[in-house]
């Protein structure tokens, strides 16, 4: 799980799964990537085109933008 706004999010999704996929001995493994606002939903798009994980099955996004939702309490 990561934010968007590491400064390592690039270098991380390309190794440092695979290196907790062996040391637990695990064959899959899921990238989460957590974003709080617009540009970092830009530069995680960016990072998922350049490493071809765009839309792949094991990689989430969570949005956790506060500007695009009704408060809970007025929806």
């Amino acid at each position: 799980m990561k934010l968007a706004k590491n400064t390592s999010l690039e270098r991380n999704l390309l190794k440092q799964l695979g290196i907790y996929q062996a040391a637990s001995d695990a064959k899959h493994g899921i990238k989460v990537i957590i974003y709080f606002s617009d540009e970092e939903k830009k530069r995680v798009d960016a990072i998922l085109k350049k490493l071809n994980l765009v839309g792949h099955r094991d990689v989430v996004l969570i949005d956790a933008r506060a500007d695009n939702k009704p408060s809970g309490s007025k929806a």
